[in-house]
Parts: C-alpha cells; structure tokens; sequence
C-alpha cells in the first residue's frame, strides 16, 4: 500500500567503517548528544562481554573504547540509559551467561569525557533487587539546567 506524498520512517543501511563490533543479543544501545550511538555488553552464544563501542554517525565510524575506572562485568538483558546534561551513561543489572541464575544488581557510570566507568552502588547493601530484562528510563524534573536525575526501572 502506497501513501503518495507522506514520509514514514524507515529503515536505512549504514555503511559504517572502523572497529565494527561483533555480533551479539541483550546488549544495550543509547545515544548521546544526537550522534554518538553507545553499545555496551551482550550476548554471542556461549559468553557476555563487558566491551563498550561507540558509533559516529555524522562519520559513520566504529570505535572499541579502552574505558578506565571500574568497568562493568560482562553481561546481557541489562539496562543503559543518558543523562544529557552531566554526559554520563548509566548501567544497571543484567545477568551473566547463566540467565537468570547470575543476576547483578550493581549501577555503574560511564563519563563520556573522560571515557571512564565508576561504581556508583554497591550490589551487596542496595537495592533494588538484582534483575535482567528491565527497561530503566532518566527523568528530570522541572529546570532543565539543575534539578537531579532520577532514574526509574520498570521490572524485567
């Protein structure tokens, strides 16, 4: 069924170069600043990675990013989501490659200037529970230039 005259979104094949990262399931993909396409962990049969690649898409280039600090266990079914204003990417749960016998409940940071991880729960005293297949969301409410984030996870 053709609709003349409207544009629909659609899916587009990128040519991408660069460090391509390989193929995998349960990773998580979130977007910064309108052009930079983060992918974190996943799955690729028989073991999770705890790798981070970046996409460049005004260039089109993959890059496998070399993060300090305390980078996250490899993983799949995890959450990712940006906060705009402080650049940061948060992480939250998952599970190791034994599913739902693995569970983390571990949030970790991933600055995007200094392209360094950080621990910022401890997964033995926090809460919540630890768990994989959620979706996790960043809300600020009010004046965009100072209120804090909250983060909200929506039960996998």
């Amino acid at each position: 069924m053709a609709f003349e005259g409207l544009n629909y979104p659609c899916w587009e094949l990128l040519d991408c170069q660069g460090e391509v990262p390989q193929s995998r399931s349960g990773h998580t993909c979130a977007l910064y600043n309108n052009r930079y396409l983060y992918i974190f962990g996943g799955f690729d049969g028989s073991s999770c990675f705890d790798d981070l690649y970046v996409l460049d898409l005004e260039t089109r280039l993959w890059r496998r990013i070399e993060a300090g600090g305390d980078r996250p266990s490899g993983r799949a079914s995890h959450s990712a989501v940006t906060d705009q204003l402080a650049g940061v990417m948060y992480i939250f749960g998952g599970s190791g490659s034994h599913f739902g016998y693995t569970n983390k409940r571990d949030l970790c940071e991933f600055c995007f200037e200094t392209e360094c991880w950080r621990l910022l729960s401890n997964p033995v005293e926090d809460t919540p529970s630890a768990r994989y297949g959620q979706s996790m969301v960043a809300y600020q409410q009010g004046d965009q230039r100072g209120g804090a984030v909250e983060l909200h996870l929506i039960s996998g």
